[in-house]
């Protein structure tokens, strides 16, 4: 393997590996280009992190670590690089990964049928996949912009659970009662937010709610005759060969399945680019695309008018020692047209893009009972393993709660955590406490938002459905 050129960019405390800070950027040896979401892995101890859109990244070594140990950074179209801990100690790092030269045999290209290596990665999840149930420490981020200007930032920690990999759970809605991966958030930094209600109306809860727990398990149950398939080349991640395999939707079998209740992040795969091992058929990685058509739409139980323009994502996966693929990282972007509420005097036009994303900090493969999810997650969860489920509070899903989980703004923890950065993060917190102190607005974050009801109620003369919402207070997360 060549030998990879990197200078080391390190801020660290001397007290012990538990107290170093590793941050650093990942760029392209040969463009000088920053590389996203390269896995960064201390391979011995199946920890570390992904780098943000700039190639920026940043973790604490774990105080288990020995300097003999290895942090291995991985990108699909790249050579690994491996950098052993006890190099970790002159700052700074700038790690540069070596761009891949492989490329796919001609005698594959021309007598394998793309479709078959797409077949070929579903029948073969059961095995890729990692089936049983586990648990991951995330750091989840969302922004939403109007009209190109920031309107609000959240920054959270939790956790994050997966029953594991199993066919039939993409069969069913990811709706209530079937919600076999679930999230829940304890620590939270919340600003205040200028755009209040979602895309249909209702109020904006949290973007990642329902979307990352599914999006890494839950698109599997599509039939393949609904594609044209395009096979774009190989790429190598290390001494792994990946297909990239372009899927495009042909006809209405998308959109049929992603119009029904709970199904609708099927319509991702409308234009997707997906990352396939050569050997074992496992995913590395989804870039996932769906464009709207420019019509405008009405909710007819809030009368909200809205035209949808577009949403992506990408979802990333490492391979483990023992040839499993676990999700490490994944993102998601819509953008549409607000218009304002029908019965709204005088509404203002405005161009939303909202963003989020997550990213796996740590796991644990112990498998808890239903006891112990129901108190780390705040609700109640019921079923037999490999098919429970989690039953959230109702206003979850209405947007009266923001997030899951026993959200709270607890000054002292973001002190000493250190979470993935984004790019421009320290501009858009300066525009953001133009107004008031961003630790006025963190320490003012209620997950309760039903007092956002005569607001909405007033300024927009909307009298939605409601009911007695006493259970907000009730619930074991104390909403």
């Amino acid at each position: 393997m060549k030998q990879f050129l990197c200078s080391i960019l390190l801020l660290f405390s001397v007290t012990g590996y538990s107290q170093i800070l590793v941050n650093g950027k990942v760029t392209n040896l040969a463009t000088g280009e920053p590389v996203p979401f390269v896995n960064i892995i201390i391979t011995e101890l199946g920890k570390g992190t992904v780098s943000n859109l700039d190639g920026d990244f940043n973790f604490r070594l774990p105080a288990d670590i020995q300097d003999n140990m290895e942090v291995v950074f991985s990108h699909i179209g790249y050579e690994s690089t491996k950098i052993y801990v006890k190099d970790l100690k002159n700052p700074p790092i700038q790690v540069k990964i070596i761009p891949s030269e492989y490329e796919l045999d001609q005698a594959i290209v021309l007598d394998f049928h793309p479709k078959r290596i797409m077949e070929l990665a579903k029948e073969n999840l059961v095995n890729t996949q990692y089936v049983k149930a586990h648990e991951i420490e995330v750091f989840y981020r969302e922004l939403i912009w109007a009209n190109d200007t920031i309107q609000g930032l959240t920054r959270a920690e939790g956790y994050m659970h997966s029953e594991g990999y199993h066919k039939k759970h993409s069969r069913k809605p990811n709706t209530s009662g079937d919600n076999y991966s679930f999230m829940a958030i304890s620590n939270i930094q919340k600003t205040e937010y200028g755009v209040l209600t979602t895309r249909t109306g209702r109020p904006r809860g949290a973007i990642g709610n329902f979307i990352f727990p599914s999006l890494p398990y839950r698109l599997w149950d599509f039939k393949l005759n609904w594609f044209e398939y395009e096979l774009l080349g190989g790429k190598k991640i290390g001494d792994r060969q990946v297909y990239v395999l372009a899927i495009t939707a042909k006809d209405d079998g998308v959109k049929s399945s992603a119009s029904r209740w709970g199904y609708s992040l099927y319509g991702l795969l409308e234009d997707a680019i997906i990352y396939i091992d050569q050997e074992d058929y496992g995913i590395h990685m989804m870039e996932l695309k769906q464009k709207f058509p420019p019509e405008r739409e009405m909710d007819d139980k809030v009368g909200q008018v809205y035209l949808q323009k577009e949403r992506e994502a990408v979802v990333k996966f490492r391979r483990d020692s023992d040839g499993k693929y676990l999700f490490t990282y994944g993102n998601y972007q819509m953008t549409y047209t607000d218009f304002g509420y029908q019965t709204e005097q005088n509404p203002i036009t405005r161009e939303v893009k909202e963003y989020a994303e997550l990213y796996a900090m740590d796991y644990s493969m112990e498998i808890l009972d239903n006891q112990q999810l129901s108190e780390k997650y705040q609700a109640h969860v019921a079923g037999v393993y490999s098919d429970r489920s989690i039953n959230y509070h109702t206003d979850l899903y209405n947007g009266w709660i923001f997030i899951s989980g026993k959200a709270r703004y607890h000054p002292s923890f973001w002190e000493n955590f250190d979470y993935p950065s984004f790019p421009g993060e320290k501009q858009l917190e300066a525009t953001l406490s133009q107004a008031k102190p961003l630790e006025e607005q963190f320490a003012e974050f209620r997950n309760n938002q039903f007092y956002l009801y005569p607001i909405l109620k007033k300024r927009h003369g909307v009298k939605e459905y409601v009911w007695d919402r006493s259970g907000l207070y009730q619930h074991p997360a104390k909403y």
